[in-house]
């Protein structure tokens, strides 16, 4: 009994405790206007709520962490080998990466576009709730706001910052249609482009990719070179992509189209010539391909960022199945991604540094325009302009005198020398829809000239192809310089380069002559066994009428193979060879002996080799094709046959 007591006086006080005791203090809900931790406070207020029934949407990028190294590809011997690592590695990483991100938002039924090329995912229409999903999982670095904005960065003489469509078009622009001229375009004489065609160079074996506002691409100017035609029917698959439609209810266009005429325009100072005297395009023997990056001149960092990626990987019409195998060689942006329009990201000034980089290391030149907020200094202030992996281009007049619209430097990102180079950019007469012609202005017609140089250029120093940094020195240092009165970046007047001209107008003649003054050609047995002395003849010749100082031949033993002599007595240090061969004279040619030894059955390629010299500013560097041969077991001999 005093047990069941006392048990009974406790449960008393336990309850009397409770009761006792203060009430909690519920803890406070969530603020509804703070954005959850790596969601940005823009893309949160653009998806608040717009009344009591229904949620704003907006268009996202949602970044994952991690980024793969791609810096192997530098050093690899092609252009196609080093665009192949590029892609394959980021189409790789991303999958991986970003597989579980993809399930989990097709099973909630949201659409998205992968956008591989910098580990990210492009979401048209998410709400508060598809961004809280997002923010609490771990393999999600960041969200933020994409929106529409105007792209174009095309003006007339009187420096108006855009031209509205309706402006631009001839029906409505009368004076802007001049009817078979008959000739070749100024601007194309004036870089000299018909020079070098002379040669037997006129772009051939380079694809040229246009991102703009689409292309008329049955224009009688550029049918012939675009690189779905055939001749008698197109195939738009990997030659066209529509990045600038909306996932949420659009439709891409399924041919080449183009709402502006902006990128038509472009198009063809690059490389359109309809037979029949309309000789636009500075290199008519290129082909091109197309991505559209903004609709009625309006672009995205989404959109701009996906015809990069079509331009290293092309794919179908709705992006599936990418190719690196179709990818282009120069892409020409005549756009800037300008945050005073209302690009949210583009205030970021590294937004496309990622994406610019990859294609420089995969071999592929991005060709930018400087702008049209000239004609103070550092007014070179969009993106890609701005940035050191674009090879940024200002604009000149007929008299070769800067366009007061043409913006100067230095970038106000890095604070280096901006533009690199200038072209012609006023009046530029060039392709425009419907198969029409229309003169406009801009640093946007500057731009194309250059890009078509870069093909003439390369199709005349194939060892060029891929290899920017060479290609940009010699473009640099062939131009014809200009000077200026301006100091921007505190340069003194009359200096070269300067941030109104860069290092001059654009050469294709002079940048072709320098790129041939030394070549290297490399002979080798196609078939051969092992054990037996494998021996290459290495030619090295000065193709102009300069003599050409402290010139040096490299040469890199490829794998699994062993020295067995070289002539002329080189340095030898590991598995490189090296010859000072000093002075070469106009029209004067060196060879050298290469023998090696192979220890087992393989394709050997010497494709590590090279030559150095005194160029016109800088030390210059040409490559030989790469070398194959079979090394087989061993030899296998014909006896007689007795009966």
């Amino acid at each position: 009994m005093k047990i069941k007591l006392h048990r009974v006086a406790i449960a008393m006080l336990m309850l009397a405790f409770l009761f006792l005791q203060p009430s909690p203090v519920p803890s406070a809900p969530p603020d509804p206007e703070t954005p959850p931790a790596r969601v940005t406070r823009r893309a949160w207020e653009a998806t608040g709520n717009s009344d009591t029934v229904r949620a704003k949407r907006a268009g996202v990028i949602v970044f994952v962490a991690g980024f793969p190294d791609l810096s192997p590809a530098r050093g690899l011997p092609t252009k196609e080998a080093k665009t192949r690592f590029v892609a394959e590695t980021l189409l790789r990483h991303a999958e991986k990466a970003q597989a579980g991100r993809r399930r989990d938002l097709d099973a909630r039924g949201v659409r998205y576009q992968v956008l591989w090329i910098n580990n990210s995912l492009f979401i048209p229409a998410a709400d508060r709730d598809t961004l809280r999903w997002l923010a609490a999982r771990p393999d999600v670095a960041g969200v933020d706001l994409d929106v529409q904005m105007r792209g174009v960065e095309s003006t007339r003489p009187t420096a108006q910052p855009l031209i509205p469509p309706r402006a631009l078009n001839p029906k409505y622009n009368p004076k802007s249609k001049i009817q078979n001229p008959k000739s070749i375009e100024w601007g194309v004489s004036r870089v000299r482009a018909p020079e070098v065609w002379a040669l037997g160079f006129t772009g051939q074996g380079i694809v040229v990719a246009d991102l703009d506002t689409g292309v008329q691409w049955d224009h009688p100017a550029l049918i012939g070179v675009y690189r779905g035609w055939d001749g008698s029917s197109a195939d738009h698959n990997y030659n066209w992509y529509d990045a600038a439609y909306d996932l949420s209810g659009d439709t891409r266009a399924p041919a080449p189209a183009d709402d502006n005429g902006h990128g038509t325009h472009t198009t063809g100072t690059i490389i359109g010539d309809d037979g029949a005297g309309n000789q636009i395009g500075v290199a008519p023997g290129a082909q091109w391909i197309a991505c559209r990056n903004m609709r009625y001149g309006i672009g995205s960092v989404a959109r701009y960022t996906a015809c990069f990626q079509f331009s290293l990987a092309p794919t179908d019409l709705n992006g599936n199945t990418p190719d690196p195998s179709k990818a282009a060689d120069i892409t020409s942006n005549s756009w800037g991604c300008d945050p005073g329009y209302g690009e949210i990201g583009c205030e970021v000034p590294s937004a496309l540094v990622t994406v610019t980089q990859v294609l420089r290391d995969a071999g592929i030149m991005t060709v930018a325009a400087a702008g049209n907020s000239g004609s103070a200094c550092s007014t070179v202030v969009h993106a890609p302009g701005t940035l050191d992996q674009a090879f940024t281009v200002g604009a000149t007049s007929s008299a070769d005198t800067i366009a007061g619209f043409s913006s100067r430097g230095p970038s106000s990102f890095t604070g280096h020398l901006k533009p690199d180079v200038v072209a012609p950019g006023v009046g530029v007469r060039s392709a425009y829809p419907p198969n029409n012609y229309a003169n406009l202005s801009g640093t946007s017609m500057a731009t194309p000239h250059v890009a078509g140089v870069v093909a003439l250029l390369w199709s005349a120093a194939p060892w060029l192809r891929g290899q920017i940094d060479e290609t940009e020195a010699i473009l640099r240092s062939t131009a014809q310089p200009l000077t200026t009165s301006q100091t921007c970046g505190a340069l003194p007047a009359g200096a070269v380069p300067n941030n109104t001209y860069g290092y001059g107008l654009i050469n294709a003649r002079a940048a072709v002559s320098e790129a041939q003054a030394v070549t290297i050609s490399i002979t080798a047995p196609a078939i051969q066994f092992v054990l037996e002395p494998l021996t290459y003849t290495i030619w090295i010749t000065n193709q102009t009428a300069l003599t050409r100082s402290g010139v040096v031949l490299t040469m890199v033993l490829p794998l699994s193979t062993s020295l067995i002599s070289a002539s002329g007595s080189p340095l030898v240090a590991g598995d490189t060879i090296t010859w000072s061969i000093g002075a070469l004279s106009p029209q004067a040619s060196v060879s050298h002996t290469l023998a090696i030894s192979v220890a087992q059955p393989h394709v050997v390629t010497l494709a590590r080799n090279g030559a150095t010299y005194a160029g016109l500013a800088v030390s210059r560097r040409v490559e030989a094709s790469p070398v194959a041969t079979f090394v087989y077991a061993h030899r296998r001999w014909m006896l007689p046959v007795y009966r």
